[in-house]
């Protein structure tokens, strides 16, 4: 199948994904429409994020072993697949439990995919810099100055973190998914500087890759913010911006995959 016409059924599959948690976000909290539509709204977020786990591990054997960034797309891969299971475990428990716990058997999912997805990232800016194609006195003026503001930002994040009147283990989950959002946050800003110079077909690789990375972070770090301020954040926010996260996942990694295949 040509990878122009399977992004396209990705992205509308995002789309349907779209409309699923609009409509679940119209109907009656807790009725039993609005759970039809989760848990519809579930399995179209575990098959994007499966779909792209199964095209990442693909790019990565096609790479091969000596490839510098082989192993990126490995971790990348597993990273998706863990958060596809991290999201049938939260789906389980959102039905099983009328107000679901913090932190729960999903958070520990959650957060080592994302401890992968940090692995991943880190393991594509050693490949840029390896590459050559790029200055190393840039790379590291532009390092130092992404370190120092996520540092900055990270730290008035945990401490209002820490102002919070919440059990000692949600406040530590929170820390820990704050400075896993922020240290994303700063590798992609790293990623997204060097993709610029990046043309043709890898350029649109990368920039649909950076964007639902992106997203993902900012909806997780906006998710997270309103949570530890005890705020029940609304569907729309808590799951549009991870459908439109994914959906340009995949798309990149069914690219990349053609990318390599040609």
């Amino acid at each position: 199948m040509r990878s122009k016409t399977t992004v396209r059924r990705v992205l509308l599959a995002a789309g349907v994904a779209g409309a699923l948690g609009l409509t679940a976000a119209a109907l009656p909290a807790g009725s039993a429409g609005q759970r039809i539509a989760l848990v519809a709204l579930t399995l179209v977020k575990v098959a994007l994020l499966a779909a792209a786990a199964s095209w990442s591990l693909a790019s990565w054997g096609r790479l091969g072993a000596g490839h510098p960034a082989a192993r990126a797309w490995g971790l990348v891969g597993v990273s998706f697949a863990a958060f596809a299971v991290a999201h049938v475990v939260l789906g389980v428990e959102q039905l099983a439990y009328a107000t679901l716990p913090f932190p729960s058997r999903a958070d520990a999912v959650f957060t080592l995919a994302q401890l992968l997805l940090v692995a991943a990232l880190a393991g594509f800016v050693k490949a840029y810099r390896s590459s050559g194609l790029f200055s190393e006195e840039g790379a590291r003026r532009a390092g130092a100055l992404i370190v120092a503001v996520a540092t900055i930002a990270g730290g008035l994040l945990l401490w209002t973190i820490a102002q919070l009147p919440v059990p000692r283990l949600s406040g530590a989950t929170d820390a820990l998914y704050a400075v896993l959002d922020l240290t994303t946050i700063a590798l992609l800003a790293y990623l997204a500087r060097h993709a610029r110079h990046l043309g043709g077909r890898v350029g649109r690789v990368w920039a649909l890759l950076l964007a639902g990375f992106a997203v993902f972070s900012i909806a997780d770090v906006t998710f997270g913010f309103l949570d530890a301020h005890d705020a029940e954040p609304p569907l729309i926010v808590s799951q549009l911006p991870f459908i439109v996260a994914y959906g340009l996942i995949a798309a990149g990694s069914r690219l990349q995959l053609g990318l390599l295949a040609d």
